[in-house]
């Protein structure tokens, strides 16, 4: 079993390769958990209402890059797709191509669809495998925010869930990440 996971694992990052992803930098790693810098990054979004699946809005979103925007422009693929809970409602994004900068990003021809911009930040990350279910979500939240406490961080965003592989894979085989942006606490004086 621990060989076919090995390959499965290569083969996945091959055809991962295929697909831009994210840019980040490690700033502290411990096992799992990361604390990471982002740069700007632009996400073309939907927000629909919320499903068990906690995948609302794909369709939307995949229709936008496939060309149903105002410069009928098809956008690559890419990773993750980056979904989280606002106001009742679930926001799902992909992570659109860093060739586009706000000036020059396809405008979304659906009114569902809208580009949102993530500010440079940093982020505490955790990694795991497994499939899409609050079970899992939970257990490494809680891991991440423990973290987090830990390491002397606050977080000032809500969460946000990165879903690199689609539902098709294995849950063995995904890649899965919950992220916070946070800052560094201020140290009390004593």
């Amino acid at each position: 079993m621990w060989l076919l996971s090995k390959i499965f694992d290569v083969t996945l990052k091959m055809n991962m390769g295929l697909y831009e992803t994210i840019q980040y930098k490690v700033i502290k790693k411990d096992g799992k958990k990361e604390i990471r810098e982002y740069e700007d990054i632009l996400l073309a979004s939907t927000k629909t209402a919320m499903k068990d699946s906690n995948d609302s809005g794909f369709s939307n979103i995949f229709s936008y890059i496939s060309g149903d925007n105002k410069e009928k422009a098809k956008i690559s693929m890419t990773t993750p797709v980056v979904s989280y809970k606002d106001d009742q409602k679930v926001v799902t994004g992909f992570y659109v191509p860093s060739k586009y900068s706000k000036n020059n990003v396809p405008e979304p021809s659906s009114e569902k669809v809208f580009i949102q911009e993530l500010k440079k930040s940093l982020y505490a990350v955790i990694r795991f495998r497994g499939y899409w279910t609050e079970g899992n979500y939970h257990k490494h939240d809680q891991i991440l925010k423990t973290y987090i406490q830990e390491n002397n961080y606050t977080i000032c965003s809500q969460r946000l869930i990165f879903r690199y592989q689609p539902p098709f894979i294995p849950g063995l085989f995904r890649r899965n990440e919950i992220a916070y942006q946070v800052t560094l606490s201020e140290l009390k004086s004593v």
